[in-house]
């Protein structure tokens, strides 16, 4: 199966972990923190501090950056690519925007983890399984997916 983990860069080494796990387990993945899935460079937010201000941004210019547009555009090949999305909470907006896209196309997708204390977003509700923690989600496959 080939699977896209749409994740918060701050959770960076769990997205590796789950990757590795995956990969033992021969399902195919794009691990966006991986520069060997990558065609392009990563970015990280660190490599761009500066947060929006709207008294000193646009919007629309702030965020027109080359390498934020190959980024996302990559991104979205890569999900059309996937059979399956798993999204890691806690996120934020790209990494539960993303995974929406795979709704969109009807891709299945699974939800991992809980939102920040107050947080909760109803269309979490689209997913075909919501899950706990990442230990959880190879015995989901097993039993859910390889079963098709």
């Amino acid at each position: 199966m080939k699977i896209y983990i749409s994740a918060s860069w701050k959770n960076r080494l769990l997205v590796r972990k789950l990757a590795e796990v995956l990969r033992l387990n021969n399902h195919e993945v794009f691990d966006f923190t991986d520069p060997n899935c990558r065609k392009t460079h990563e970015t990280p937010p660190e490599m761009f501090p500066e947060q929006f201000d709207p008294s000193q941004h646009t919007y629309r210019q702030y965020i027109n950056r080359e390498e934020w547009r190959v980024v996302v555009n990559e991104n979205r090949e890569a999900i059309k690519w996937a059979d399956l999305i798993i999204l890691l909470l806690p996120s934020g907006i790209d990494a539960t925007a993303d995974w929406a896209l795979g709704v969109g196309m009807g891709k299945r997708t699974i939800i991992v983890g809980h939102p920040h204390k107050g947080e909760r977003s109803e269309v979490h509700l689209w997913a075909d399984a919501m899950l706990d923690s990442i230990d959880d989600i190879v015995p989901w496959l097993q039993s859910n997916i390889n079963r098709e």
